[in-house]
This record gives C-alpha cells, sequence and structure tokens, in this order.
C-alpha cells in the first residue's frame, strides 16, 4: 500500500520513503520492491523469468537444506540412469508449471523454491516403474510406496506456506515430461509401438496443459474459483490459513 507520510513516519513503519514523489500515482512498488528489471507496463506481469529464477532461491537454511538432500539422493540417482539433460529439461518445466498454477491460483502468496520441481523429479519414479514392468519382480509394492509418500507429502501441502498447487501441477508436468524424455527398454515390436505413441502424446498433453497455464496466467485469469483454494490451506481455526492468499473460514463459520 502506498500513504502520503513523513520521512520519520515512514521510516518507524519500516517502509520506503520516495523523496521525488509527492503522489501515490508517480511510484510503483512492485518495481521497487521486486527489483531486477523494471515492469514494460504496470498493469501487465511482464517479469516472465521469474518463473524459473525462484527455483533457485530458497526461504532460508532449513529450506536450502531439504532441496539439497533430495538432489543428492534421489535427482542424482536420476541423472545416472537418463543423463543430466534429461533429468534437467523435467526439473527445469516442471518448476516453471507449478510455478504458472500458483502465479494463477496463488496472485498475492510470494514464494520461492523448487517444489514443482522436486515433484516432477518424483514423478519420473513412478514412470520408471512403468516403463520397465515387466523386468519388476513386485512392480505393485514398488508404486504403492511411491504413492504413500506423495499422498503425505501432499498432506503437508495444506499446511500454511506449502504450496499444493505447484506440488500438483509439477507432478502432473513430470508425468508426461517423463514419458517423453526418459531412456526405456522394449518388450516385443508392439511394447515399441506403444511407447512411441506414448512418447508423441505425452508431449503434445503436455504442451497443452502448458499453454492452458500461459493463457490462465496472461490472457484470462480466473476470477473466482470457490473451492479450489483448500486445496492448498485447510483452516482448523481462523487464523490458520490468513495469510495464504485466500478468505478461508472454518466450517463452523461457512454455516
Amino acid at each position: 500500500t502506498c500513504e502520503i507520510t513523513t520521512r520519520e513516519y515512514c521510516e518507524f513503519k519500516d517502509g520506503f520513503f520516495h523523496q521525488e514523489a509527492s503522489l501515490c500515482s508517480q511510484v510503483s512498488c512492485m518495481d521497487r520492491i521486486c527489483g531486477l528489471m523494471p515492469f514494460m507496463d504496470p498493469e501487465v506481469p511482464d517479469q516472465f523469468y521469474r518463473l524459473w529464477t525462484s527455483l533457485f532461491l530458497h526461504a532460508g537454511l532449513v529450506h536450502l537444506l531439504l532441496s539439497v538432500i533430495f538432489q543428492m539422493t534421489i535427482l542424482r540417482d536420476l541423472e545416472k540412469l537418463a543423463g543430466w539433460g534429461r533429468i534437467a529439461i523435467i526439473y527445469i518445466l516442471s518448476g516453471i508449471g507449478g510455478n504458472l498454477a500458483s502465479a494463477v491460483f496463488l496472485p498475492y502468496h510470494p514464494e520461492v523454491g523448487p517444489a514443482g520441481a522436486h515433484f516432477g523429479v518424483i514423478a519420473c519414479l513412478f514412470v520408471e516403474v512403468f516403463q520397465s514392468w515387466q523386468m519388476l519382480q513386485t512392480p505393485w509394492r514398488a508404486i504403492l510406496k511411491l504413492t504413500i509418500i506423495v499422498l503425505v507429502l501432499f498432506l503437508f501441502g495444506l499446511l500454511p506456506w506449502i504450496d499444493n498447487f505447484a506440488h500438483i501441477t509439477g507432478f502432473i508436468c513430470g508425468i508426461l515430461l517423463s514419458f517423453t524424455f526418459l531412456p526405456y527398454i522394449t518388450f516385443g515390436s508392439f511394447d515399441k509401438n506403444r511407447k512411441r505413441i506414448q512418447i508423441v502424446v505425452s508431449f503434445f498433453l503436455f504442451a497443452a496443459f502448458f499453454s492452458g497455464l500461459v493463457i490462465l496466467f496472461y490472457v484470462s485469469p480466473p476470477q473466482e474459483l470457490r473451492g479450489v483454494e483448500y486445496i492448498n490451506c485447510i483452516p482448523f481455526d481462523k487464523t490458520f490459513c490468513k495469510y495464504q492468499g485466500h478468505d478461508l473460514t472454518t466450517m463452523d463459520e461457512a454455516t
């Protein structure tokens, strides 16, 4: 918000005093706060590079440590298996897709971190099991273990400041990209043709899904989607989801 006040009061409120401006209309707070390249049009979100630069930022040492542990375990093993180039494509595009979904459904909720990218990498594990189904002794057990892990992580996404929109969208992008880019083993001509068709279909599905997110963000942002906010945070009390970019109330208040 912008207020016309004295320098002393502005400093007392930990604000930013614009000495050159006398009216609020002369100040672009988003430009000042966000930094980097300025907005070409104050009314248009044209700093598109934030969709991927935020993947390399973290909200503290604990957040950074969790990312490093994930990347030095699961991500490193997948790079050895499929090559760093393929995994990099899946990682970055899944992260951008997750950030796009966050920008669409949580437009006033600032966040950093590669949550969507990590879920895209987890999706690679599912695809690896599906692609190597005939080679595994108990593939259903592997799928069950991965499903339990993902469901637990999605449940954590219902807590404040953890973005389930990025998680879910990154996972969907990761599934489609993994079917497109990960190497595979074929078992006969039918399986070979099926997997080739699978690559083409998955690529076009990802392109359509990603294009839809871009259109929602830049062309036709949704004005009001009732109910989707509960995907990201469940209000157990009045203040539990207070700062999540949605006006959430408890079930008792709603009734």
